[in-house]
């Protein structure tokens, strides 16, 4: 999926490059369901926002399974570089695996 991560394909390497808004979604899903239940107490917004936050996170996890089985295997060759930050959108963080 894009919106969680971006993998391009060249002849001598791969780079996978995982953006930060998916980690932003879930932090502001979180200080919203906090907002909820600590200002407004509304049972009827926590029953729609907790659901929707763990759907959110398992389909994340299972998005990012792929590329974490890629990028371990390439670890254990030795053939992975990184660089950037989860939490900059300018300078995301980024793996690059050798061929």
């Amino acid at each position: 999926m894009t919106f969680f991560f971006e993998r391009t394909e060249s002849a001598d390497k791969v780079t996978i490059v995982l953006k930060p808004h998916s980690l932003y979604t879930m932090l502001l899903m979180l200080a919203a369901w906090l907002l909820n239940d600590l200002v407004l107490q509304s049972a009827p917004i926590t029953q729609i926002i907790m659901p929707v936050f763990i759907v959110f996170m398992v389909i994340r996890f299972f998005s990012l399974i792929r590329v974490q089985k890629e990028v371990l295997v390439a670890m254990k060759q030795g053939r992975v570089s990184t660089s950037g930050s989860k939490f900059s959108f300018t300078n995301p963080f980024t793996y690059v695996i050798n061929k």
